[in-house]
Formats: structure tokens, C-alpha cells, sequence
């Protein structure tokens, strides 16, 4: 049984996105990525604003910049570190 096995993806935990063609809507971060039975890839995403709202989506939909656009993490300003 494949359910639940983490995958290798092009997408990793804490990769953000945003929905294309929406300025200043939710910025959603991936929290898990697994493959389901029938071999396709898919992502949990939280909310960064609102930590009860989340999403589940296939990762296909996820790179394709018709559906989603990535967002870059923040960086620290006082250690330049990626937070």
C-alpha cells in the first residue's frame, strides 16, 4: 500500500504559493507532501495568515502557474537568514 509514502517532488515543506491572478490574497505554505494510492503526488497547505484554513491540492496544480504562484520565503533582516 503507497498511501501516506512521502515522495520525492518538486516542492518541499515550507515552499509558499499564492492562487495566480489574486495580488494580496492567502499566502498558503506546504506543511506535508505525500502520494496517494494511485501514485499522484499531493500537498497539505496551511494558511500563513489564518492557521485553521487549510488546503489539500495534487502538486501538479500546484506548479502550474495557471493555478498557483510561488512566494519567496521571508528572509530575517537581522541574520539574512530564511525564517
Amino acid at each position: 500500500m503507497f498511501f501516506g509514502r512521502k515522495a520525492s517532488t518538486p516542492v518541499q515543506v515550507g515552499d509558499r504559493f499564492i492562487k495566480a491572478g489574486i495580488r494580496f490574497g492567502t499566502v498558503w505554505e506546504i506543511v506535508r507532501v505525500w502520494t496517494t494510492e494511485d501514485q499522484l503526488l499531493h500537498a497539505r497547505l496551511n494558511s500563513v495568515e489564518d492557521h485553521g484554513e487549510t488546503l489539500a491540492i495534487s502538486v501538479k496544480t500546484l506548479v502550474d502557474r495557471q493555478f498557483f504562484m510561488p512566494v519567496p520565503r521571508p528572509v530575517s533582516s537581522l541574520s539574512g537568514v530564511v525564517e
